[in-house]
C-alpha cells in the first residue's frame, strides 16, 4: 500500500488543486499493484462527492459505482470533477478521450495502470476489441509509447508504487472576460444571436471539439424558442445521458420551466423532451416544432438523413475530433448530403473551450499522446505527374516500435481523413495486434499512402473450423476465413491463409496516380513469397469502389445481407486467389456469389454482374447445396444464409420434388425472402423463430424424399 508520506503528499497536492482559482485540469497516473491503486483512489474519492466522480472500468471496482470500459459513450455530455480510468480492465483510446472530455475546470483525471515495467506485457481483463481468435499479445507498443509520454511530460503527476511521488507545480489559467449571462463565451453569444436573429429561427449545424459548449448552446436556443415562440421542442440523440447539458441550457433561457424528469421539462403547457431515435413521434414532426439532434455523428447516417428530412426547424450538434471517428468522417459523409438536401442549414464551428481554459494541458496531452493533434489532412492542390516523378516515393512497412516518429504520427490522421469508421482505437490494432501490418508510401518525409492488412485463417482456426463452416460458431476477427467457410459450408476454407486489406488510403492530392495500386502490388508480391492462399478485402460497396478492386484483379465473393448501421451500405467481400487451392474453388465461389446476388434486396449497389449462372448444375454446387441445407435442417445454420441454396434446389430439382405442399412453402420463402413477416402472417405462425423452424421442416421433407 502507499506510504503515509505518499498519501500525505497526494492529499496536500490535491487540496491545492481544489483551492487554486482558475486552475488548469490535471492528469494523475497511478501505477502499481491493484491494491496500491485502490488505496490511492480511495483517498482521492474522499474529497469529491459521488455525483461529481466517474469511475470507468470494472477491474478495480467491480461494483455498481463503476461503468464498464465499453460503456464510455454513455458519459458523453456529462461533467465530473474527478474522473478515473481503470486500465487494468483495458486501455482504449476512445474511452480515454471520452473521459478526458468530461473533466471540468480545475478537475482531476486519473489513469490507474499496472506497474510501468509490467503494463506493456500485462494481459488486460477485456481485449476482445482488437485481438482475433487465437492471437496472443506479447508486448503492447502502444502502452509502451504512452508510458514514454507520461514520463516525458513535465505537468503529468505520477504516483508509482515503491517510488517517490512526482507531483508537479499547479498552474492557473488567465480566464477570459465573462460574457453576459447565460453565455459562457463570446462565441456562444455570437452564434446564439446569429441563429435566433431571424424569423423563424434558423436551422443550423454546430460542430466543435469537446468542452466547447455546443450542447449547452442547443439548450439555450431551445429555451429561448419555447419562451418567445410558444412552441415545443424535441431532443433526440443516440444516448439519453448525452443531453444533460442540453436541458441545463434550456433552463438558462427559460427559467420558469419545470423539470418533470431527466428527459422532459414543461413550460406553459409546452414541452421540451428527449425521445429515443426510434420513437414514432419522430416520423410526424410539425413544422413549428424545433428538433434538436445532439452528438449527430454517433447516429447512423441513414437514420440521421431521415431525421433531417422530417423536421423543418432543425438544430444539430456534434463533436468533430476524438469521438467515434466522426471528425473527418462525419464531414466527408454527411455534410455533402446536408448541403445538397438541406441548403437552409448553416454550419457553424465553436472553438473556444468553456469546460476548461485555453491552453489546457490535459487536452493537449491526450491529443498529442494519441496522435490526435493533427487529424485533418489538408487537401491541397492535385500534384502534377511531373512534380510527382521529381521526388522518389518510398514504400516501406510500418515500424511499430517507432510510435512517436514523425512518419508514424501521420498514420492515424490519414486513415481518419479517408475512412468514416476509423477512430483513435485504431491505434491499438495498428500497433498491438500481432496479425495486423501496414505498408506506407512516403514522399519527402510525408506519408501519402497507407495500406493496412490483417492476417486471417490458418492454423489458429483449426479447432473451430467445422463449427464455423456450419454456422454453429462465430469467433472474433478472421472475417475472410469465416465468410468464405460459411459461403461454401467448407471447413477447409477456414484454415487456408488470407491477408485481408483492412484500410487503404491516399492523400487527396495524390489520388489517381497509381499509388494505391502500387501498394496493393507490393502486398501481392509479399503474399506470394509468404505462401498466402488469397488476398481479400471487405468494404461498404459502391460501384466506383467495386470497379477499383476489379481493376486490381479482385473478384466478388460474398455480398452482405444487412446495411451497415453507420454508412447505410452493404458490405462486399472480394478476393484474389493465389494458391492452387483457391483457384480450384474460384468457380464455386463465383456461383455461390451469383446465387446470393440474385436474391439480394439491392443487387445494384454492388456495381457488378453475376459472374456465373446461379443455377448451373455440377457436382461441386450440388455437394455444397446439400451440405448447406443439411445444416439448416439440424439447426446449426440460419435460414437467412441458405436462401441461394433453397432457390437452386427449386430451380434445378423441381421435377424431382414430389412433396407439393413443401414445394409451395419453399417457393413462397424464396419469393418473400426479404419480407419474413409476410410468411409469419400467411402461415399463422407466432414469430420469426417458429417461421424458420416451419420452413426448415419443409426443407427436410423435400430432402428425405
Amino acid at each position: 500500500m502507499p506510504s503515509k508520506k505518499t498519501l500525505a503528499a497526494l492529499s496536500n497536492w490535491n487540496t491545492v488543486l481544489l483551492q487554486t482559482p482558475n486552475a488548469h485540469r490535471q492528469l494523475l497516473v497511478v501505477s502499481g499493484s491493484a491494491h496500491y491503486c485502490k488505496d490511492v483512489v480511495d483517498q482521492l474519492t474522499q474529497k469529491y462527492r459521488d455525483q461529481e466522480t466517474l469511475l470507468l472500468g470494472t477491474f478495480l471496482y467491480p461494483g455498481n459505482n463503476s461503468l464498464s470500459i465499453a460503456a464510455y459513450r454513455h458519459v458523453l455530455g456529462t461533467e465530473y470533477n474527478l474522473a478515473i480510468v481503470d486500465t487494468f480492465d483495458a486501455f482504449r483510446p476512445n474511452a480515454v478521450l471520452a473521459v478526458a472530455g468530461t473533466v471540468t475546470q480545475g478537475g482531476l483525471m486519473v489513469i490507474c495502470c499496472p506497474d510501468f515495467n509490467q503494463w506493456p506485457v500485462y494481459r488486460e481483463a477485456s481485449t476482445g476489441h482488437y485481438l482475433s481468435y487465437g492471437e496472443q499479445l506479447q508486448f503492447s507498443q502502444l502502452r509502451a509509447a504512452i508510458l514514454m509520454q507520461f514520463g516525458g511530460t513535465s505537468n503529468v503527476a505520477i504516483l508509482r508504487e515503491n517510488y517517490a511521488p512526482e507531483l508537479p507545480e499547479l498552474n492557473s489559467a488567465q480566464p477570459p472576460v465573462a460574457p453576459p449571462s447565460p453565455f459562457k463565451s463570446e462565441e456562444q453569444q455570437r452564434l446564439f444571436n446569429l441563429i435566433t436573429g431571424g424569423q423563424p429561427i434558423g436551422s443550423a449545424l454546430l460542430t466543435a471539439d469537446r468542452g466547447r459548449g455546443k450542447s449547452t448552446l442547443l439548450g439555450i436556443i431551445a429555451g429561448h424558442y419555447m419562451a418567445t415562440q410558444a412552441q415545443s421542442v424535441i431532443i433526440t440523440s443516440r444516448y439519453a445521458e448525452s443531453v444533460n447539458q442540453v436541458f441545463a441550457g434550456v433552463l438558462l433561457t427559460c427559467p420558469q420551466a419545470t423539470q418533470i424528469d431527466r428527459h422532459q421539462v414543461s413550460f406553459n403547457e409546452l414541452t421540451c423532451q428527449w425521445l429515443p431515435l426510434d420513437h414514432p413521434s419522430l416520423t410526424n414532426i410539425t413544422d413549428s416544432t424545433l428538433l434538436l439532434i445532439d452528438e449527430a455523428a454517433s447516429i447512423p447516417v441513414p437514420q440521421l438523413t431521415a431525421l433531417c428530412n422530417q423536421a423543418k426547424l432543425l438544430l444539430l450538434s456534434t463533436t468533430v475530433r476524438g469521438y467515434e471517428g466522426s471528425g473527418r468522417g462525419f464531414i466527408t459523409r454527411f455534410i455533402p448530403w446536408l448541403k445538397q438536401h438541406r441548403p437552409d442549414i448553416h454550419h457553424h464551428e465553436l472553438q473556444t473551450p468553456i469546460r476548461w481554459y485555453e491552453g489546457d494541458p490535459l487536452e493537449r496531452f491526450w491529443y498529442r499522446a494519441l496522435c490526435m493533434d493533427t487529424t485533418v489532412v489538408a487537401n491541397g492542390e492535385v500534384e502534377s505527374e511531373e512534380t510527382l516523378c521529381s521526388s522518389t516515393i518510398c514504400y516501406e512497412a510500418l515500424d511499430k516500435e517507432q510510435f512517436d516518429s514523425s512518419t508514424n504520427r501521420q498514420l492515424l490522421p490519414l486513415l481518419m481523413q479517408a475512412h468514416y469508421q476509423t477512430t483513435a482505437d485504431e491505434l491499438v490494432r495498428l500497433y498491438d495486434s500481432p496479425a495486423n501490418n501496414t505498408l506506407l508510401a512516403i514522399r519527402d518525409n510525408e506519408v501519402i499512402g497507407v495500406l493496412n492488412y490483417q492476417q486471417e485463417g490458418g492454423a489458429l482456426l483449426r479447432d473451430v473450423a467445422n463449427d464455423i463452416a456450419c454456422g454453429a460458431r462465430r469467433v472474433n476477427g478472421h472475417l475472410s476465413a469465416q465468410g468464405l467457410s460459411m459461403l461454401l459450408a467448407s471447413s477447409a476454407m477456414a484454415t487456408v491463409t488470407y491477408w485481408r486489406i483492412n484500410r487503404i488510403a491516399v492523400l487527396p492530392r495524390f489520388r489517381r496516380k497509381g499509388i494505391a495500386t502500387t501498394l496493393i502490388n507490393r502486398l501481392l508480391q509479399q503474399a506470394k513469397t509468404a505462401g498466402v492462399d488469397a488476398l481479400t478485402t471487405s468494404y461498404g460497396a459502391t460501384p466506383s469502389l467495386t470497379a477499383f478492386w476489379n481493376t486490381n484483379d479482385f473478384v466478388p465473393a460474398k455480398p452482405g445481407l444487412k446495411r451497415d448501421a453507420s454508412s447505410g451500405e452493404y458490405s462486399l467481400l472480394m478476393f484474389l486467389p493465389l494458391s492452387q487451392l483457391m483457384l480450384d474453388v474460384q468457380a464455386l465461389i463465383a456461383q455461390r456469389f451469383s446465387q446470393e446476388l440474385l436474391l439480394h434486396p439491392a443487387p445494384e449497389t454492388f456495381g457488378c454482374q453475376a459472374p456465373f449462372s446461379p443455377f448451373a448444375v455440377n457436382e461441386s454446387i450440388r455437394a455444397c447445396t446439400l451440405a448447406i441445407l443439411e445444416q439448416v435442417i439440424n439447426g446449426s445454420r440460419s435460414l437467412q444464409h441458405a436462401r441461394g441454396s433453397v432457390a437452386w434446389l427449386l430451380e434445378t430439382q423441381s421435377e424431382a420434388i414430389t412433396e407439393n405442399e413443401s414445394k409451395a412453402v419453399l417457393e413462397d420463402f424464396v419469393a418473400n425472402r426479404n419480407t419474413f413477416n409476410t410468411l409469419t402472417e400467411r402461415y399463422r405462425l407466432s414469430g420469426k423463430r417458429e417461421t424458420e423452424r416451419f420452413i426448415s421442416s419443409h426443407i427436410g421433407r423435400v430432402l428425405t424424399r
